[in-house]
């Protein structure tokens, strides 16, 4: 990938995570939209979909991403980070090869297959665990508990000089550190990323540490697919197969009084 001018970097090992702030516009959006989905008493749980031993877990809507903005951010920030990919190491070459109609075509697109919200209080976390059926991932800050207790051993991490160490930071969990001077095992993302998106493979394993204290940890995550546009072009065409088989059926059936 290139870094400036005159210097590409190359780590076609490397799992890449890439992190964008939201636009604050867009950010407060979030926060409003997951309020009123928590607040719903008709919200869709997706806690049994999801690793989390947290108790509120909720689908966002197709409609609810579409009319709030946040499907084309989604997008928009899903094809940045599918470009980054092609870029590294000689990925390109090798997709090119192994896949009819390769990246060199640029015949490929994406879409948002899921996305959820995750309502995290004291003592609740997420074990480690990937996500299935997709190709990327993303994850959201949106909260991050201001009253929660000091870490028993008070550790701090390199990247913050507060006392909650670990408690409530997402990790990602690398493929370990084989070069202790050019790899390191994880990357921590504690309070200082409230507001920032991380976009990663959906097979890199991650995890949320658990809290003490009062408050709220709340993130927004979604999945993404990268597909070629035949298969975008497929997919539309089976969905306007099965609306009009069901609008046909529903009408066939009201004729029969079912």
């Amino acid at each position: 990938m290139q870094i400036d001018e005159n210097w590409h970097v190359n780590a076609p090992w490397a799992q890449l995570v890439a992190t964008t702030k939201m636009p604050d516009e867009l950010f407060k959006t979030t926060l409003e939209l997951t309020d009123k989905i928590y607040e719903d008493a008709n919200r869709d749980s997706a806690g049994a979909s999801l690793a989390g031993q947290i108790d509120n877990e909720y689908f966002i809507s197709q409609e609810k991403l579409l009319e709030s903005g946040l499907m084309d951010y989604f997008i928009e920030m899903t094809i940045k980070y599918w470009g980054t990919v092609l870029t590294n190491g000689n990925l390109w070459q090798y997709l090119d090869k192994k896949f009819e109609n390769g990246p060199h075509g640029f015949n490929y697109a994406c879409r948002v297959v899921s996305a959820w919200t995750v309502h995290q209080f004291e003592n609740e976390y997420n074990p480690i665990h990937n996500h299935a059926n997709c190709k990327i991932s993303a994850v959201m800050h949106l909260k991050f508990p201001e009253k929660a207790e000091p870490a028993r051993k008070g550790h701090t991490t390199s990247d913050t000089d507060d006392k909650s160490g670990l408690d409530g930071n997402l990790v990602f969990t690398g493929m370990g550190a084989a070069d202790e001077w050019c790899t390191a095992p994880v990357l921590n993302c504690n309070a200082a990323t409230v507001g920032m998106l991380h976009l990663f493979p959906s097979t890199l394993g991650h995890a949320v540490y658990p809290f003490r204290g009062k408050g709220e940890r709340r993130s927004l995550s979604f999945n993404a697919d990268v597909i070629s546009k035949k298969q975008v072009e497929a997919i539309a065409e089976q969905e306007k197969i099965e609306r009009n088989f069901a609008k046909d059926y529903g009408h066939k059936n009201a004729k029969m009084g079912v």
